[in-house]
């Protein structure tokens, strides 16, 4: 069955290329393969609630810090940056600055969904509130800002796919890494896009003592800056510039690496660098979510994938926890959610915090 699977992704992939040749993104609506639809490259958005006032004239392509950033990260030889994904002109049509939380690259917000968006997000928000035995629904909220979808329901807060997937994704680290009995904690999220799972942890994680959001796309490093600030998350989120990145760590100790669907989107080449990064600063724990189910493959070319598993072997992180993040079948399959979550230990790394 394995075979099978990874061989209808291949080909999957393949049909997803060949299709962006045109300007168009091919999507799984469901966990077949038969499953799919085509739409337009560029990322959409809700536009129905005004921008924070102090942020709309900030989130702008010609910000002149944003400009120097973008050519800071250019000017830098570094091994981290990223491949043919986030080309600049793929970031230009996917991503509009000032709705950086719609349904853009950092989070497919409706794509994969398809039709009936709104009952397959209430089958997602009751499979998640069933797990919620900590409250955390109560501890973070969403008001839709920057042009995130959202839906409301009876009985169950108003729900998002920025909320849940950082619920779902908490529960799955308390599960099996402890997460919320921990004290002393220290984040690192390699890929941290705008930060949108540093700001749910800060607000529910009572353990979290800091998270480093790293990234190697200067226009992630610009949001997740000014996102955690309006979110008032900066006390213990801070955002590492690439340039900065290795002596933050050095520093910071991180307990644990997360990994959300990025190393999927780079070549083999910064995977390695940047495990080789955790391991030289005894990153004890990671957690990996893949794009393409349980197949830990890199991005070569928007085509040619590689196992970048025997990376994690060669530096010591063996698989200690892998589940589906939808664990109930019938949800998983109407929803159309394929993902894994996947935990790493390190062999050999010295231990850091410790659960309470």
């Amino acid at each position: 069955m394995s075979a099978v699977n990874h061989y209808t992704s291949r080909i999957f992939l393949t049909v997803r290329y060949l299709v962006g040749l045109f300007g168009l993104t091919l999507t799984r609506t469901s966990t077949e393969l038969s499953s799919f639809r085509i739409h337009a490259g560029h990322g959409r958005h809700d536009d129905s609630r005004p921008l924070p006032a102090e942020l709309a004239a900030v989130l702008d392509d010609r910000n002149p810090d944003l400009q120097a950033l973008r050519a800071r990260y250019r000017g830098m030889d570094s091994p981290f940056k990223p491949g043919s994904f986030w080309r600049r002109s793929r970031r230009l049509r996917d991503l509009n600055l000032k709705y950086f939380r719609g349904d853009n690259a950092y989070v497919w917000q409706l794509r994969q969904l398809g039709d009936n968006a709104r009952l397959k997000f209430f089958l997602l928000a009751q499979y998640i509130s069933a797990l919620d035995t900590h409250k955390l629904l109560e501890r973070t909220h969403e008001d839709g800002a920057f042009g995130c979808w959202t839906f409301d329901f009876q009985e169950m807060p108003t729900a998002s796919r920025d909320l849940l997937d950082s619920v779902n994704e908490i529960y799955f680290l308390d599960r099996h890494w402890g997460l919320l009995s921990r004290t002393d904690v220290t984040v690192v999220d390699v890929g941290a896009g705008y930060g949108r799972l540093a700001h749910r942890m800060v607000e529910c994680v009572p353990g979290l003592s800091r998270y480093l959001c790293v990234d190697a796309i200067p226009e992630s490093t610009f949001l997740s800056d000014h996102y955690l600030r309006f979110r008032k998350a900066d006390h213990k989120a801070t955002v590492l510039p690439l340039d900065e990145m290795e002596a933050g760590l050095a520093a910071g100790r991180p307990d644990l690496a997360v990994n959300i669907h990025s190393f999927s989107e780079m070549p083999l080449s910064a995977i390695e660098a940047w495990i080789g990064l955790l391991a030289r600063n005894d990153v004890p724990a990671l957690m990996i979510v893949p794009n393409e189910g349980d197949k830990l493959l890199s991005l070569e070319n928007d085509y040619l994938r590689l196992d970048f598993g025997p990376v994690l072997e060669r530096h010591g992180y063996v698989l200690a926890a892998r589940e589906q993040t939808v664990a109930d079948p019938d949800v998983r399959d109407l929803v159309g959610v394929g993902d894994w979550f996947m935990l790493f230990t390190r062999d050999g790394a010295e231990p850091t915090s410790g659960a309470s």
